[in-house]
């Protein structure tokens, strides 16, 4: 049996890469070459002719662009048998030649070009290079990040004392305790302010385009309702930023949660809130009838109820209702008129 051969190899053109092609009479389709892409190795193997690469773990997906260069090695394919042993190539990763989180271009190292041909290779048919910033990492970090800026972080909690400078920024989340340190905490974020010449950023939950938080002990710096109308917690405390169980955080600019064939639930043993300085409408958004206010109500019915039982005067004539059963019985329920679990702000 031969030893697996590694090397090196320049990504020259897609063949059906983004396409299925199914199998047909005749063909094969590309059903058993599936996201493969078209090399030269940078060893001059092959007499520098150009061939196909598979991707070696086919269910994890990172498509390298045209002119970046890939680790790539030749082992058994889809014919090898007890038998035979048959041989493709596979790539691994992209190179990190340029330390650069959108591309890592460096096209026509493997081929005579000139230095316009070189000029003209684009690193595919619609991908948009962009300046993004590399995530700031912390020991022990494992962090996935695409080429747009979107990423997530399965980090942990900072232990705040770490040596000056030893981290070129830190984390927007705290621990109250030193004992929380390396607590676990996952973050999907997606769109953020990007920096010039590769300086790491953090995830910001306020100024990142959208993210999902999901914790254990930390503190996360938020705040509710919009940035000219604040509108934090202050009966059920701790307030938003002072909470140091796990919670589970979305913020974008707008969400929607939608169940597709069952009920949504909202479950709470202690309290849900609809936080918002606008208006909040139950059934769809052209809602326009007004919700009674409990209290205003209350002492609305209490003041017809009491004007009720006064003396009716008439003339010389004075007297009251013959039949008082039902006003007693509304005076009796108009106690139970309030609710001790359901609350709205009156407005």
């Amino acid at each position: 049996m031969s030893e697996i051969r590694w090397d090196v190899a320049e990504v020259l053109d897609y063949d059906y890469t983004y396409r299925y092609i199914p199998p047909s009479s005749g063909s094969a389709g590309n059903t058993n070459n599936l996201f493969s892409i078209k090399v030269r190795t940078a060893t001059g193997f092959y007499n520098n002719e150009v061939f196909d690469v598979r991707p070696s773990n086919i269910n994890l997906k990172q498509i390298p662009l045209v002119g970046e260069f890939v680790l790539i090695y030749k082992t058994f394919n889809e014919y090898t048998s007890k038998s035979r042993r048959r041989e493709g190539w596979y790539y691994v990763t992209t190179i990190d030649v340029h330390s650069n989180i959108n591309e890592n271009l460096l096209p026509g190292i493997t081929g005579n070009l000139t230095d316009t041909e070189i000029a003209n290779i684009k690193p595919g048919k619609t991908f948009k290079s962009k300046a993004v910033s590399p995530l700031q990492p912390y020991e022990g970090d494992f962090l996935l990040e695409g080429r747009h800026g979107n990423s997530i972080r399965f980090g942990s909690s900072i232990n705040t004392t770490y040596p000056e400078k030893y981290y070129h920024a830190g984390p927007t989340w705290f621990s109250p305790v030193s004992d929380n340190d390396g607590d676990p905490i996952i973050i999907l974020s997606n769109g953020r302010n990007n920096l010039t010449n590769k300086e790491f950023v953090i995830e910001n939950i306020e100024q990142d385009a959208s993210s999902l938080y999901l914790t254990s002990t930390q503190k996360i710096s938020i705040s509710l309702g919009d940035t000219n109308n604040k509108n934090p917690l202050s009966c059920y405390l701790p307030a938003e930023t002072q909470f140091d169980k796990s919670q589970f955080i979305g913020i974008a600019d707008r969400v929607i949660l939608k169940a597709k064939t069952d009920i949504a639930i909202i479950d709470s043993p202690k309290a849900i809130i609809l936080n918002t300085t606008g208006e909040i409408k139950l059934g769809s958004d052209t809602a326009d009838q007004s919700m009674v206010h409990g209290d205003v109500l209350l002492h609305v019915l209490q003041k017809i109820l009491n004007q009720l039982n006064t003396t009716i005067q008439c003339g010389t004539m004075s007297g009251t209702f013959l039949n008082r059963s039902n006003i007693d019985s509304a005076q009796r329920d108009l106690q139970n008129l309030l609710s001790q679990k359901y609350y709205i702000n009156k407005t």
